[in-house]
């Protein structure tokens, strides 16, 4: 089985390269978020008590849309963690662990059930040491103009915010300097497409 690690800046389309892999016909694959683990280990009642326990009552928001009328404030969160890098620290030590344990079970179970390709979706590949094991990383990069006009547009961040997360990790020019495959997205979908559709037929696995 191959696995592929997409990772890159934030801004930079790195679920949208994601997704268009999964639709451009590569066999047996299978894929995995790591921000979308975190989202689901956030609906956990244990992980939402020990937030609450790090960061006080602030972190937890009503939702009368779920079982127990409480989440996690995301918002809330981003805007703490960014602000304080000893909060964002700690946060990161609760958190990566549990992720990384169910990417790598995730892993096992796809090699075992016979799949040809694990692609994992890893933000901050390069800011946890590169400890995920990868046959191929594809970096995901976008000019630094580009992403924080991404980070205001999309997640309605004033650029203080964008410019102190983007602080927080590696440059995009870093991350590419490491990759294996470069996909460049400052374009338009149709031209990230056609990047997609070109890896997809140059690094089919073997």
């Amino acid at each position: 089985m191959n696995s592929w690690i997409v990772t890159g800046g934030l801004g930079c389309g790195k679920s949208a390269v994601v997704s268009l892999l999964g639709r451009v016909g590569l066999a047996g694959l299978t894929a995995f978020s790591c921000d979308q683990e975190a989202g689901r280990l956030m609906q956990d009642a244990s992980i939402m008590a020990r937030l609450e326990g790090i960061f006080g009552p602030s972190v937890i928001e009503q939702d009368p849309s779920s079982a127990d009328g409480r989440r996690v404030s995301r918002s809330w969160l981003r805007r703490m963690i960014f602000s304080d890098p000893a909060q964002r620290h700690a946060l990161e030590e609760m958190m990566h662990p549990r992720i990384l344990e169910a990417l790598e079970m995730e892993r096992v179970r796809v090699r075992e059930g016979g799949g040809e390709l694990f692609l994992a979706e890893v933000p901050l590949h390069y800011e946890i040491g590169g400890i995920v094991t990868a046959d191929r990383v594809i970096v995901v990069a976008a000019s630094r103009a580009v992403q924080i006009r991404r980070l205001m547009e999309l997640r309605e961040l004033d650029q203080g915010t964008a410019e102190r997360m983007l602080g927080s990790q590696w440059s995009v020019e870093a991350k590419v300097e490491r990759a294996d495959v470069v996909i460049w997205n400052d374009g338009d979908r149709a031209a990230l497409e056609a990047q997609v559709l070109t890896l997809a037929k140059q690094l089919r696995p073997a």
